[in-house]
């Protein structure tokens, strides 16, 4: 019985099992990883929403503090006109407008006189004051404010400063109302800035002065760049134009070489001018204006990922701008990534854990299966069973039933086993002893034949009933053949072919020639019993023929038999797919030869052999060779 190999069974069933888990393991992961990133880009847009809200208000707080202070101020110098005696009043009024409104850097006045006055806030904290007009020549000059709240010494001296041709001055002038100016460059330090300016009406409506309060686009860009978010990307705020009004990366990258306001489109700073694109901001020499909405957007910077938003900021005294956020997707992802690492690393390692125990709780059921399919293979017929089967009979499971079953079904068949063993060996002594009675039935009529035979006179019926014991023989043969060997299915045919050959040899006189038969055989060649006769027979007849006819007038002959399977020529029976090997008999003599129509004369001997070839669905054919001696050729 053929055996398995003893894994295969271990294979079919942890091979589906941990192909179930891999592949349940890689599609939970891969929507997990997809539903977290999901998830996570949400949150990011999320933040960066309410970072841009966060900037809107608060600028928007800048802003409505700076009209408030210069609301006021317009209000009352509508009522009270500044004069020479009130000035470092109001001045101080400024100033304590400026502690109050922290996040302002100007608080001035200016009449249309050419008169000013200011105060302001300086970068590193410190406040100072300044005038213009006829008092001081009209030179723009600033004054340090002391601990004590007292004015120092001028520090500073701007000369021919006119604030009527400032442009808050002239914006507010221009406009008649409340107004936010473009960005420009303070007179004092250069500093880039814009104003909330209001203009003063005097009690005709005519304008006599402007008040303004003053933000620097520096105060906007720090503010921008302390926000938690500005080290994970970019805030900036741009104006209709497209340009740079505030960035996170400081008042610095606003600014072109020549001082000018930069386009967010063409800044060097690949990450500004590619959220600028992805925000839909013109290009430079674009002159449709931003569109007031909102916009979400990503974009990528090599391997790195943006995402991003750009809100519209719009206020009533004039500004329209847009706040820009872009933050890196990694900054917010690194961490979920690292986790994401370790529990790849412990449901990898769960998953190995699950494949062992696995496979080795398949092999506590395996290693017994195996156990008992050896033993199942080693059970013959009438043997005890193996020991390691009986052990298996003891397990209260499964295996331990199967195996019971396949003992007790072990008994059943041994008993049948004994039963079929002994029918077949009383019906292998029927057998054998009718083949032993035919051979000696057969023999006994061949005594009779030889008997008879002494009494006959005339020389030809002698002959036929001496050719006619030789063919009972050649039968009796094939029955003591049998009988010998104990193969009642198919007869070796190479002692069979030689003892016929041999009782023709020395079973009576064939004229003064001497004969040598050599008989030569295929090993292994059989036939099947009602194959086998025939077979016999037609050697029978050939062979006799030869000793008979071959070698009249010669002293010594040869006779070669060869039986033999035809090489590699197979051939199908009608309706039948299995292929039969073809049998070759060549009986050939080196006689004196035989007439061209021999083989076509009607004695009993060549229609014996014709009909016995046509029994076997074979072919005869007879050749003689030139310098005498004859072949014939038994195919079938």
């Amino acid at each position: 019985m053929s055996r398995q190999p003893s894994g295969k069974l271990k294979r079919l069933i942890v091979l589906p099992f941990i192909l179930i888990m891999a592949a349940s393991f890689s599609v939970s992961w891969t929507m997990y990883l997809i539903g977290s990133r999901e998830s996570m880009r949400d949150l990011i847009r999320t933040v960066i929403r309410e970072v841009a809200e966060r900037v809107n208000e608060t600028t928007r707080n800048k802003m409505e503090e700076a009209l408030s202070a210069a609301e006021v101020n317009a209000a009352y110098f509508a009522e009270f006109k500044p004069d020479q005696t009130s000035t470092d009043g109001l001045r101080q009024v400024f100033l304590s407008q400026l502690r109050v409104y922290e996040r302002l850097s100007i608080i001035a006045v200016g009449m249309d006189d050419g008169s000013y006055l200011e105060a302001q806030r300086l970068a590193d904290g410190r406040l100072r004051v300044a005038s213009a007009g006829s008092e001081t020549g009209n030179d723009l000059v600033f004054r340090p404010v002391n601990d004590d709240g007292s004015f120092g010494e001028p520090e500073l001296v701007r000369p021919d400063y006119d604030p009527r041709q400032r442009p808050w001055y002239r914006s507010a002038l221009d406009a008649g109302q409340p107004i936010w100016t473009e960005p420009y460059t303070l007179y004092s330090n250069s500093d880039p800035a814009m104003s909330a300016s209001i203009p003063i009406h005097g009690d005709d409506g005519t304008v006599i002065g402007v008040t303004t309060a003053v933000l620097t686009l520096g105060g906007i860009s720090e503010y921008l760049n302390q926000l938690p978010e500005s080290s994970k990307g970019i805030l900036y705020l741009v104006d209709y134009t497209g340009r740079l009004v505030a960035s996170s990366a400081g008042a610095v990258s606003i600014v072109d070489p020549d001082g000018q306001r930069q386009r967010a489109r063409n800044h060097e700073d690949p990450l500004v001018a590619l959220s600028a694109k992805a925000a839909g901001i013109e290009a430079p020499g674009e002159q449709s204006p931003v569109k007031n909405r909102l916009v979400d957007f990503s974009l990528n910077i090599g391997t790195t990922r943006y995402l991003g938003q750009a809100r519209p900021f719009r206020t009533e005294a004039g500004l329209d701008w847009l706040v820009v956020t872009a933050l890196r997707e990694t900054a917010y992802t690194t961490k979920l990534a690292q986790m994401d690492a370790w529990t790849l690393a412990v449901l990898f390692v769960f998953l190995v854990a699950a494949v062992i125990a696995g496979w080795f709780i398949v092999e506590s059921l395996t290693g017994p299966l195996r156990l008992l399919i050896n033993d199942v293979d080693a059970l013959v017929p009438g043997v005890p069973a193996p020991s390691g089967l009986s052990q298996i009979t003891l397990k209260n499971n499964e295996l331990g039933r199967l195996a019971r079953s396949i003992l007790a079904l072990k008994v059943r068949l041994d008993e049948n086993f004994g039963a079929i063993e002994q029918s077949l060996g009383e019906k292998d002594i029927l057998l054998k002893e009718v083949h032993h009675r035919v051979k000696n039935n057969l023999q006994i009529v061949s005594s009779f034949l030889s008997l008879q035979t002494g009494t006959i006179q005339d020389e030809q019926a002698r002959e036929a009933f001496e050719e006619c014991q030789d063919r009972i023989q050649a039968m009796a043969l094939v029955h003591e053949e049998v009988y010998q060997t104990g193969s009642f299915v198919e007869l070796p045919m190479s002692d069979y072919i030689r003892k016929i050959c041999d009782t023709l040899r020395w079973s009576r006189a064939w004229g003064s020639a001497t004969v040598d038969i050599f008989v030569e055989v295929e090993e292994n060649a059989a036939l099947p019993l009602d194959k086998a006769i025939p077979c016999g027979l037609v050697t029978n007849e050939l062979v006799t023929n030869a000793l008979k006819h071959a070698f009249r007038g010669k002293s010594h002959g040869i006779i070669a038999v060869n039986f033999s399977m035809a090489n590699a020529s197979t051939t199908e029976l009608p309706g039948d797919n299995h292929p039969v090997s073809r049998f070759i008999l060549i009986v050939a003599d080196d006689g004196t030869g035989m007439a061209a129509d021999a083989n076509e004369c009607g004695g009993v001997g060549s229609q014996l052999v014709q009909g016995l070839v046509s029994q076997l669905k074979g072919t005869l054919h007879y050749d003689s060779a030139p310098d005498g001696g004859t072949s014939v050729r038994v195919e079938f």
